[in-house]
């Protein structure tokens, strides 16, 4: 079956039942995440086999989240790779994604993946806390997991990007955990301000992300941090046709204006990648090869 590439957060979709809910006003989150389901669903690929894979709760203050991990090999001393998914603040893939198969394959990383608790039910700042108690847990396991503690890197797609970007605002306010090996964000939204990027879908999402909080803070908006120069190494992965590449420039110039390695890849031809990036779907295999690229090369430099 053809796949139809929707836009930012499947605009769409989320168009489609703005028209179709007009006289009710805008979509709830019940059937936003219908659609998102519907969609992910029909971009869908057969899961690739990796060595192994271990589910656990992680503790966040009285309540807990599930990871997944996966292990591409029996061997220790491996890189780690930390995987936040998008999904518009609201959806969730579940915690076993394609994505952290292949990358695990592909860059012989135990890859650990958070299904961290959705908005609106559990609002701003739930999602990023989640994030930063799975980060602090994965480096303080990382030898007994059998991995590289000087070798832990992140990856975010979408609203994932401005997690593993906020994450940084968290380490610096923090003391902890250690600077990342490298990060990698595709097409991140960054910026929740009124104006911002994205247009009304972005809005829609982000208000219900938010929960009335304001989006002006670092922690809310990563944009608005002051420190881009106590980044690592990043990719920043932007699509021609999506409607928040503008934040993933932003993000790139702040990296560089900061005299930090960025590398900034735009796919020709694309829109926001969401579901296919998650299911690792071939139509996001030039995404897939960059990070992997960028990756193994800075797990090989780290290594030697």
């Amino acid at each position: 079956m053809q796949i139809l590439i929707r836009t930012l957060f499947l605009l769409t979709l989320l168009l489609n039942s703005f028209r179709l809910f007009a006289q009710n006003g805008p979509p709830t989150v019940e059937q936003v995440r219908g659609y998102m389901d519907e969609d992910y669903r029909q971009t869908k690929v057969p899961l690739s086999e990796v060595y192994k894979t271990e589910a656990r709760k992680i503790a966040v203050g009285a309540d807990s989240v599930t990871i997944q991990i996966y292990y591409p090999t029996g061997r220790r001393n491996l890189p780690i790779l930390y995987n936040v998914h998008g999904g518009a603040f609201i959806w969730s893939p579940g915690p076993d994604m394609n994505i952290s198969r292949i990358l695990c394959n592909r860059t012989q990383s135990i890859v650990v993946s958070v299904d961290y608790r959705l908005a609106p039910e559990h609002p701003f700042p739930t999602s990023i806390n989640d994030a930063y108690a799975v980060w602090n847990w994965i480096t303080a396991n990382a030898q007994r997991l059998g991995g590289d503690p000087n070798r832990v890197s992140l990856v975010g797609d979408s609203a994932g990007g401005l997690f593993i970007a906020a994450l940084q605002v968290k380490r610096q306010q923090e003391g902890k955990p250690a600077r990342p090996l490298a990060m990698v964000f595709v097409n991140p939204g960054i910026d929740l301000r009124e104006g911002a990027p994205g247009g009304g879908e972005y809005r829609l999402v982000s208000n219900m992300y938010l929960g009335g909080a304001a989006p002006n803070s670092p922690l809310a908006s990563p944009i608005l941090a002051d420190n881009f120069g106590d980044y690592p190494p990043s990719l920043v992965i932007i699509s021609e046709k999506d409607a928040i590449r503008q934040h993933g420039i932003l993000l790139a110039d702040k990296l560089k204006a900061a005299g930090r390695a960025c590398q900034l890849v735009d796919l020709p031809g694309l829109d926001h990648l969401g579901p296919i990036w998650t299911a690792a779907n071939p139509k996001a295999q030039s995404a897939i090869d960059a990070t992997v690229n960028f990756l193994n090369t800075a797990n090989t430099k780290r290594g030697k």
